[in-house]
């Protein structure tokens, strides 16, 4: 059963007393409490659930129907053009539609849309773009610990295992552009036999028992290579897309939300 989160568990999770959590979720007037630290017992009511206050309530009404988009780096672009397509679709089937963010998620709080998913971020970029959010944050393409967040990648264990049956190959690796999440990027270390940027895989000298995994537009040669994405070695964006939007329906209307907050698409 979900675990049912009172008071008391946000004042913990924000490091403040139970009746500093009521003042703020009661809306009490004439308190003095920093706009920071109300700002943060928002956030957390909002991501744990937490709807039985007048504020929190208040957090769930006034939908606009759109989820937010922040993609502020070109690598993969074949990729991320296919998931955001997939992504659209998806939203459209659940009475949603995407709408871009700009930079000022960065730097200024987001309203406007009841969700945002972020895709190919730095750890840094998503941990401010968490504190300006009052809604529920995606991580996509992307990896934290924090519980409060959901996370969806492809399960690159999956795409490991079916490049070494295709192949028959002993190793594998992959060649990708840059990983702007760090944790994301020592996953797919661990998954991989060696994880190369394009300028390192042109040049590199690959043995005949390995299959290489690129993009498809990277120019790599290699006797086994497998182009993400490409009809021999297709990628599923729509489960993708389907598991991200149902995940962000689900925190939005705070119903049945998933327990598993790391999302791998085989």
């Amino acid at each position: 059963m979900k675990k049912k989160y009172t008071m008391k568990d946000i004042a913990e999770l924000c490091g403040v007393s139970t009746a500093t959590v009521s003042y703020v979720l009661n809306d009490v007037p004439n308190q003095s409490i920093s706009a920071e630290t109300k700002k943060q017992i928002l956030q957390i009511a909002n991501m744990v659930g937490y709807v039985s206050s007048a504020s929190a309530k208040a957090l769930a009404t006034g939908r606009t129907h759109l989820i937010g988009v922040y993609v502020p780096h070109g690598g993969n672009a074949a990729g991320k053009q296919r998931l955001l397509q997939a992504l659209a679709e998806e939203a459209e089937k659940a009475g949603y539609r995407l709408l871009l963010l700009t930079g000022k998620c960065l730097t200024q709080q987001v309203t406007d849309v009841d969700a945002v998913f972020a895709i190919d971020i730095s750890g840094e970029e998503f941990s401010v773009l968490g504190n300006n959010c009052l809604i529920p944050l995606l991580y996509l393409d992307g990896q934290t610990d924090d519980s409060l967040f959901y996370c969806v990648r492809f399960d690159a264990q999956a795409i490991r295992e079916r490049a070494l049956t295709l192949t028959g190959c002993r190793r594998v690796v992959l060649v990708c552009d840059t990983v702007h999440c760090a944790a994301y990027r020592a996953y797919l270390e661990t998954c991989f036999d060696g994880v190369l940027a394009p300028t390192e895989a042109i040049t590199h000298a690959f043995a005949a028992d390995t299959a290489v995994v690129t993009a498809e537009e990277l120019p790599v040669v290699a006797a086994h290579r497998l182009s993400l994405g490409s009809a021999d070695f297709p990628l599923d964006y729509a489960a993708y897309a389907r598991e991200a939007v149902c995940t962000a329906v689900k925190t939005i209307n705070r119903d049945e939300m998933p327990d598993e907050h790391q999302i791998l698409i085989r």
